[in-house]
């Protein structure tokens, strides 16, 4: 069946037991990797506990994919099988798609991500091979007047409520980027969680963020901007901002990098690592990536953990200080271990 992005969802709650694949087609970064990682959590409540990743390029052995779809682990009645295309499958990937889902297995589930097909490329035999038992989704970004529709739907996926004008005025200050209105409306959720956000509420937040913003802090220490980053953080403390929320942040950008180098020692080019982020964030990961190690990583991890902590009064230690120095850490600065004592209580 062909449905829409939010269509999927339900559809899978519905026929969840039925459906063999969802392919999710598109151009843009943002909705193909929500929609998979929505798919991926239903798939895992379902009893999917293991899973095959394959990055395909025009080298990929698909000898790989078929003996993943002929074993499971001991441990494993269920696996999902997710295969991320950089390009347009070619011949090869068609033919073996096509063989597959001739007889899908009834447990497996196939994840499948390729860039936009053209009209004429929906209706190739390894699409309607897909349709016939899975989920096929073509996803555009939102065209104008659907815009504020699509901001309330991610809105209400993070348990927000934005009155209407609240929806209208994040629309018209980003124009259609969707990757700043995800910025924004994750910046909401950490800071007013599930009540009500009016227009007032999120102008008062846009200026509270415009200058320092968390993510702000974010892009600074994927560039190294050892000054950028001092100057960040200190005004986060003098407005008494929650070191919670930087924590929290800074732990989703550490467990992306992490992701990332794991995937470039697995044997991953450098533009398959990238190519999972928005572009324009591309030339800062890639930076990052050239001075950033999975040893450096372990040890920011073990000081976060730390740093939740001391925020909760655990150890004795300004949260802030160790936040100053897990980011001077990813930037390229010396780490140095976080000198606090634990609270006995």
């Amino acid at each position: 069946m062909r449905l829409s992005a939010y269509e999927v969802m339900p559809a899978l709650a519905k026929h969840g037991s039925k459906v063999s694949a969802l392919l999710a087609a598109g151009d843009e970064p943002y909705l193909v990797l929500s929609l998979m990682d929505q798919a991926r959590a239903f798939c895992r409540e379902a009893g999917f506990t293991e899973r095959d990743l394959f990055e395909i390029d025009a080298k990929f052995d698909w000898n790989l994919f078929t003996e993943a779809t002929q074993s499971l682990s001991l441990f494993s009645e269920k696996k999902i099988i997710e295969l991320r295309f950089n390009n347009l499958p070619d011949r090869k990937a068609q033919t073996a798609l096509e063989s597959y889902f001739s007889h899908p297995e009834p447990d497996l589930f196939l994840l499948i991500s390729t860039p936009q097909l053209k009209s004429a490329q929906q209706k190739t035999k390894w699409v309607t091979a897909i349709d016939k038992t899975g989920i096929v989704s073509f996803l555009y970004p939102p065209r104008v007047h659907e815009y504020p529709g699509w901001i309330f739907n991610e809105a209400k996926r993070r348990n927000l409520h934005l009155e209407r004008e609240a929806v209208e005025l994040l629309a018209q200050n980003n124009e259609g980027n969707l990757f700043s209105v995800i910025q924004e409306l994750d910046y909401l959720a950490l800071y007013y969680g599930d009540q009500s956000i009016s227009e007032a509420h999120l102008k008062d937040a846009l200026t509270q963020s415009s200058k320092f913003i968390a993510f702000d802090l974010s892009d600074a220490i994927l560039e190294g901007d050892i000054a950028r980053i001092h100057r960040i953080i200190n005004a986060f403390e003098e407005e008494n901002e929650s070191a919670v929320l930087v924590n929290s942040l800074l732990q989703k950008e550490v467990a992306t990098l992490r992701e990332m180098l794991l995937n470039l020692q697995a044997g991953q080019s450098m533009q398959q690592v990238l190519s999972k982020v928005w572009r324009n964030k591309q030339p800062l990961y890639q930076r990052a990536l050239s001075r950033i190690s999975l040893p450096l990583i372990k040890n920011v991890m073990k000081m976060m953990v730390q740093i939740d902590q001391a925020t909760k009064g655990q150890l004795k230690e300004n949260p802030w200080n160790a936040l100053r120095r897990v980011a001077f850490a990813l930037s390229g600065e010396r780490l140095l271990s976080l000198s606090a004592v634990a609270v006995v209580r």
